[in-house]
């Protein structure tokens, strides 16, 4: 699935028997049970959670991440907040729509995802991730919980990229913020894209973007039941 920390995967059992049933005994005459009166159990509803995005471009095409689960109702006990997704943004300009994002989670979650366009238009990782932190705070001001989503790989600024994400992750770790990595599914030791993964070294492809979106997947529940994430260190860049 796309690929957000550990993948879920399902292993299916061959046998006779359907779920619930035990085996009988080679020979047996199979029993038919006599029904007794039940009471149905009242179903206890589960609380859904707002989700809602502030970000650049990487949220925003028509494959992306965001697209791929959130918005399209793939997590469980999620439902869809605000779409602040501004293409082209850096984090300064991102922020204006802080209000969009907090009144659309309700109290519930923000996913921040900016600092490309910041290292792009020349910024160092230290000023983005100074930047991208305002915008944690501003999630928070405004009651609702931020969740920090890594930046993906870059063909242009790739070690930048790598020490940009070096910075975000230890400074949500020390806020308790959690931790939602897109960026190691996709991203070589350069932090390029992976071939296949990106058309124009910018931005994911569908190829990319599948491989994000299952990671959000296996990631995004654990983080929602108040896991901050499992994102392994974030080695430098290669000489």
């Amino acid at each position: 699935m796309i690929a957000l920390w550990p993948s879920v995967g399902m292993a299916l059992q061959a046998g006779f028997a359907g779920p619930g049933e035990r085996p009988l005994v080679v020979g047996a005459v199979p029993s038919i049970p006599t029904p007794s009166p039940t009471v149905a159990a009242a179903a206890t509803p589960q609380p859904v959670i707002p989700l809602s995005v502030l970000s650049d471009s990487h949220a925003y095409f028509a494959a992306s991440w965001w697209r791929q689960t959130v918005e399209a109702n793939a997590i469980e006990g999620v439902s869809m907040g605000a779409f602040a997704s501004q293409p082209g943004a850096v984090a300064d300009t991102i922020a204006s729509g802080l209000d969009d994002a907090a009144a659309g989670a309700q109290g519930g979650y923000v996913l921040v995802q900016a600092g490309t366009n910041d290292l792009l238009d020349g910024s160092s990782p230290a000023r983005a991730a100074s930047d991208i932190q305002a915008l944690w705070a501003g999630v928070r001001e405004r009651g609702s919980t931020p969740i920090a989503v890594l930046v993906p790989p870059s063909n242009q600024v790739g070690s930048k990229v790598i020490e940009l994400n070096r910075l975000l992750a230890g400074a949500a770790r020390q806020a308790g913020i959690a931790i939602l990595d897109v960026y190691t599914p996709v991203a070589d030791a350069g932090g390029r894209w992976q071939p296949g993964t990106s058309d124009d070294g910018k931005h994911a492809n569908l190829e990319g973007a599948t491989r994000q979106a299952n990671e959000v997947l296996a990631q995004l529940p654990g983080i929602l039941r108040g896991r901050l994430g499992q994102l392994a260190e974030i080695s430098p860049p290669a000489p």
